[in-house]
């Protein structure tokens, strides 16, 4: 329907502002209501045209702040105001601001590396957003309004025997007596869909198991007028075969031998990126500390990686060739002959 069509429709000029809309709309809407014209089948349809009418103008028209903010209530908002534009009904009190969207938490289980070192990672995100199809009113306006079957167009169902009985505004059409609308079949009458996006989020290095990373409005959609909720990203740091964690530091043992230790080697040492070559000086003891960067100074973000911690632990042979054994006695015996 046409702006020209639908202020032709309610009787009015071209210039006329908002509020004489309104107060044209309440007068014929309260003249075709079918409730209050039951012999006049055409009110029905010409009821309609002017509820067209109406909203085509209230789509172009700005209405006062007082009314955007009664519109956040989720699926009520075309009952609600129709029935407070014809009957002059209103509450009693104003609701307050819009709340926010729902925080959203996700459970991200990473490497030990990724920890250590840092990454990025993508991950996909649950979350509600406005439904297109019905634009998040969770209802869709009939192409014909039907007179309510709860109330069989009465708008006050009676309730209790007798002189007992009690009427109330039918929660069914709000009062209407009919129905205008039926629920929004792509999101189930809610307004809102439950989706899943793609977010790419980074990790930093160094970051520990149980960490939170909080990413402000990358959660849940909220009413008109609200700000979006939180993402909570927890992370779970994967253990490691070989290396644990000390800090800002990476901390590992390795294994030499008698021999090795006593007269020196050079040894290699696994890395998070691969190995080095560590050199074993001679006479090195059981439990003796060597440190070095844990990733080369280019790779390492400042203050947040630390060394590589490598204690060396000497084995001792459980078993013992013949000759094995001759060389260590002997070895004994000269220990002994320098001490005495």
């Amino acid at each position: 329907m046409t702006i020209r069509e639908s202020y032709r429709i309610l009787g009015l000029s071209a210039r006329a502002g908002w509020e004489e809309v309104r107060r044209r709309f309440r007068a014929l809407a309260q003249e075709y209501h079918p409730d209050l014209n039951p012999d006049k089948p055409e009110a029905a349809a010409q009821f309609r045209q002017v509820l067209e009418a109406y909203e085509t103008l209230r789509a172009r028209l700005e209405r006062p702040p007082v009314k955007e903010k009664k519109y956040y209530r989720r699926n009520a908002r075309a009952k609600q105001e129709f029935f407070e534009e014809v009957f002059g009904l209103h509450p009693q009190t104003e609701p307050g601001p819009p709340l926010g969207g729902p925080d959203f938490r996700y459970d991200l289980r990473i490497s030990f590396e990724d920890a250590f070192l840092g990454a990025e990672a993508t991950i996909m995100v649950p979350r509600f957003v406005p439904c297109a199809h019905c634009r998040r009113r969770g209802r869709i306006p009939l192409n014909q309004p039907r007179i309510c079957p709860d109330c069989g167009g009465r708008g006050q169902p009676l309730l209790g025997p007798g002189l007992l009985r009690s009427s109330f505004p039918c929660s069914s059409c709000q009062g209407q007596g009919i129905i205008l609308e039926h629920p929004c079949s792509a999101c189930q009458g809610q307004g809102y869909r439950l989706l899943s996006r793609p977010y790419h989020l980074r990790i930093p290095p160094g970051i520990e198991d149980g960490s939170r990373l909080s990413f402000a409005c990358e959660g849940g959609e909220s009413y008109p007028g609200g700000p979006p909720g939180n993402l909570e990203v927890v992370i779970s740091v994967e253990p490691h075969s070989f290396f644990t964690r000390r800090g800002r530091d990476l901390y590992c043992q390795v294994n030499v031998s008698f021999a090795q230790a006593a007269l020196g080697d050079e040894i290699r040492v696994p890395t998070l990126n691969g190995s080095v070559m560590l050199k074993i000086p001679r006479g090195t003891q059981n439990g003796c500390i060597f440190r070095f960067p844990a990733v080369p100074p280019h790779q390492a973000a400042s203050g947040v990686v630390g060394d590589q911690i490598v204690e060396v632990v000497v084995t001792t042979p459980e078993r013992l060739t013949l000759a094995q054994r001759h060389i260590l006695e002997e070895v004994a015996r000269l220990g002994r002959t320098e001490m005495g």
